[in-house]
């Protein structure tokens, strides 16, 4: 065959599959009289590098045997080599599903693909990195309703790729100047991974800690904060279920005496039927915050995730500050000053009833008093 002809043949075929690049027709042009029995043109795309390999026949004809693509993306690196039916544009799709799911050994690297296998990769790819990508985000979203935030989204998103039959990850907090940290249960089911359950440490002091395993069930659980609050030794009110699914509310506090076979703190729940109204045992004691709807609704939210609140309440004419927190075993609401320490509850649940209480009394004294004397005198009369 004629050198002319033999050029432009190679140079349609590369042209087809996307090696149209002049720098690639400068090399095929000088590679048409090497003297070796194969030549190599380069070329770099964006983030991939291509060897297009040509061997040479005994007749001095010049033949497109394969060419090896390799992207490089970070620190990682996806490489292939592909045969000549196979476009540039599949060979980098099929390199990017893989940096986003696999990486494969050398010996399948190294043998060429043909288009229909690279086909069929691409869609198999595509197809499990949807539904990694469900999975993950059905993650995130739990771990952001839970209070975890974002913090630990790029280290499950790898645990998930590496299809791991479990794994567990660390995040941390810091709540009212304590440190929390938190460990984190991944398993994976038939088609999704699961969030199990999370132990949490809280450091009590420079050398003491205390630790306790919370469980999540299909996403549901106590958050980050409600369990630094729980182990604070406050209530926390949560929507629960039944073993039939029926789902009821109760208020859960961990009990320092009971301990479990693993040796957590037993939960204590009051359920509704327990008696505990949290609005109603605030209701009449001059607080501030419940003279609006508004005002109403942050607190009672704010105490039922298990925090301590500040309040204003109006104490004998003057506006005084407290901090409340839930007590709902005591059907009633524990007492702070502005330090922290705790103080009797009458201070704010009891004086004003009682003056209230004495002002009537008085009242009748005053009522009564006439009708005593009146009483007197007719008798004195008679």
């Amino acid at each position: 065959m004629d050198t002319a002809i033999n050029f432009y043949e190679l140079k349609t075929q590369l042209a087809d599959i996307g090696f149209s690049e002049p720098d690639i027709v400068d090399q095929l042009r000088e590679a048409m009289y090497t003297e070796y029995s194969y030549a190599s043109l380069y070329i770099e795309k964006d983030n991939t590098r291509f060897q297009i390999n040509l061997d040479k026949y005994e007749t001095g004809l010049l033949v497109f045997d394969n060419y090896d693509a390799i992207l490089t993306s970070g620190l990682q690196l996806r490489d292939q080599v592909f045969e000549p039916d196979v476009s540039v544009d599949k060979a980098v799709r099929l390199l990017e599903a893989r940096l986003h799911y696999i990486d494969v050994t050398a010996d399948i690297a190294g043998t060429p693909m043909n288009l229909k296998a690279t086909q069929q990769q691409i869609y198999l790819l595509k197809t499990d990195n949807i539904m990694n990508k469900q999975k993950l985000e059905s993650l995130e979203k739990t771990l952001l309703n839970l209070g975890f935030g974002t913090q630990v989204n790029t280290a499950l998103k790898k645990n998930i790729e590496k299809e791991l039959p479990e794994f567990t990850l660390t995040a941390k907090h810091e709540f009212n100047q304590q440190n929390i940290g938190y460990t984190l249960y991944f398993k994976a089911g038939d088609e999704q991974y699961f969030f199990n359950k999370f132990d949490a440490t809280l450091k009590k002091g420079k050398e003491n800690e205390v630790s306790q395993t919370f469980y999540i069930n299909k996403g549901n659980g106590v958050t980050a904060k409600e369990a630094f609050n729980l182990m604070e030794g406050r209530a926390v009110y949560k929507q629960l279920y039944n073993k039939e699914g029926e789902g009821y509310h109760a208020w859960l506090q961990l009990d320092d005496k009971q301990l479990t076979q693993n040796g957590n703190k037993e939960i204590k729940r009051f359920n509704e039927n327990y008696g505990f109204d949290l609005e109603a045992t605030l209701k009449d004691k001059g607080i501030k915050e419940l003279t609006t709807p508004e005002g109403t609704e942050n607190l009672l939210r704010s105490l039922k995730k298990g925090n301590t609140q500040q309040i204003t309440a109006e104490r004998n004419g003057e506006e005084k500050k407290y901090f409340i927190a839930a007590s709902p075993q005591f059907k009633t609401v524990d007492l702070y000053d502005h330090q922290m320490k705790k103080i009797k509850r009458e201070e704010l649940l009891k004086p004003e009833q009682k003056q209230t209480t004495g002002k009537k009394q008085s009242e009748q004294q005053k009522e009564d008093a006439p009708a005593k004397k009146q009483k007197r005198a007719s008798k004195l009369h008679v």
